[in-house]
């Protein structure tokens, strides 16, 4: 460009030399005609080279902008996947961006911080984090969900406050677990003193000087061992239970026919049924297999025979088994007293008893269901329960 400049000033310069030299009005009129023309082609050149930058930088803009909304929807889709709350708080406290989830839990109408629309405990903490601009954990129950909230300020390399990013993290499960985990030391703690307070208080007037009482002594001695069977059967329990949750416990799985397990247990259980009248029908396939811990089954199947000679005195118990995709169902149906809606979903868990006196006048452990349930869940198996007061209890497994 600048090659093509210093030339038209030689031709300029050239032809006005010939021009001052002709010394005529043709060769002026000629001069200016050819540096009309030259200037013309300059200028056209120019501007057409200066349309073709103007283009390429228009389609540079173009690719630039393509690449940067193809971010944004990648950042939008990776925010979105993110499977909790999630929101960045720009200095004057408007949501600019956010997930689904948040959008959710707040409200799609919610714009910023001061929005009257959003619950008044969320809105607290999202102002304390846009307002004390300090980074903070807080713990938040919303709609029967627990929460840990996470602030993050964010904060430019000059120190400047850019806003503040919050994230919810759902620790239900983890708050659940804690609180089952206290229920269970206390209720493990209340189970173990029982006896024990029992045996001391025993031993502490069959060693008092003045205690000469051989026919006491000997119930005394009887009732401590019974106790003392009852303390060992709830640690035996207990770390049973523990192995098999975490799959410590190794299952001697064998094939055998099913009908002639049950055949066997209600072989076993005949005294006890006999006295409670209970009758028993057995509507099984005889050529119905299994493959499982022929043992550990009977563990479960005997704690459901017991706990329905207990509760269905009088009464009948049914077993139905079937096939179906593979999978074998048995229904273990009583006709007895059944089961209050209150306390029916927490009769798989530790040490839970429908009736706590019943349950230690029978040196129960309360922990036969809770023990059933990890060994049919060990042979990937399901078990579940419906039950009506009056009615009965249904046991459905699933293996």
């Amino acid at each position: 460009m600048l090659k093509e400049f210093k030339l038209n000033i030689i031709i300029f310069l050239i032809t006005g030399a010939l021009t001052v030299w002709a010394n005529n009005r043709a060769a002026i009129l000629l001069f200016i005609l050819v540096q009309i023309v030259a200037w013309l082609m300059y200028y056209f050149k120019q501007d057409k080279e200066l349309s073709s930058i103007v283009k390429n930088v228009e389609q540079e803009a173009d690719a630039a902008n393509v690449r940067a909304d193809d971010a944004f929807d990648k950042l939008k889709a990776l925010i979105n996947a993110i499977p909790s709350p999630l929101v960045y708080i720009n200095q004057r406290g408007d949501f600019e961006v956010s997930n689904q989830y948040f959008d959710k839990l707040i409200g799609e109408k919610a714009v910023n911080v001061y929005d009257s629309v959003i619950d008044i405990h969320i809105r607290q903490i999202l102002l304390d984090a846009f307002l004390n601009e300090k980074q903070f954990v807080r713990q938040l129950n919303h709609e029967e969900v627990d929460y840990q909230v996470l602030s993050i300020p964010l904060v430019s390399e000059d120190n400047r406050y850019n806003g503040c990013m919050l994230i919810f993290q759902d620790v239900t499960r983890v708050v659940d677990g804690e609180k089952m985990q206290k229920r269970f030391i206390a209720d493990a703690s209340h189970e173990l003193r029982t006896p024990i307070t029992s045996i001391k208080g025993m031993i502490e007037i069959l060693n008092r000087e003045d205690f000469d009482d051989p026919e006491t002594a000997k119930e005394f001695h009887e009732q401590i061992e019974k106790e003392n069977n009852r303390l060992q059967k709830i640690v035996d329990d207990l770390l049973l239970q523990s192995r098999l949750r975490s799959n410590q416990v190794y299952l001697e799985k064998t094939h055998f026919n099913l009908k002639q397990f049950f055949d066997g247990l209600i072989h076993e259980r005949r005294q006890e049924l006999h006295q409670a009248n209970i009758r028993v029908i057995l509507n099984c396939p005889s050529n119905l297999e299994l493959d499982a811990d022929q043992f550990r089954l009977s563990q479960v199947f005997l704690n459901l025979f017991n706990n329905a000679i207990n509760y269905a005195k009088d009464g009948e118990i049914r077993i139905n088994c079937s096939e179906k995709n593979n999978r074998i169902k048995i229904d273990f149906k009583d006709n007895g007293e059944g089961i209050n809606p209150e306390i029916l979903p927490h009769i798989f868990e530790r040490f839970f008893r429908g009736n706590p006196a019943r349950g230690r006048q029978n040196g129960s452990s309360g922990l036969g269901l809770a023990i059933s349930k990890s060994i049919i869940e060990s042979h990937d198996g399901t078990i579940d329960v419906t039950s009506e007061p009056k009615k009965g209890t249904c046991f459905t497994i699933i293996l």
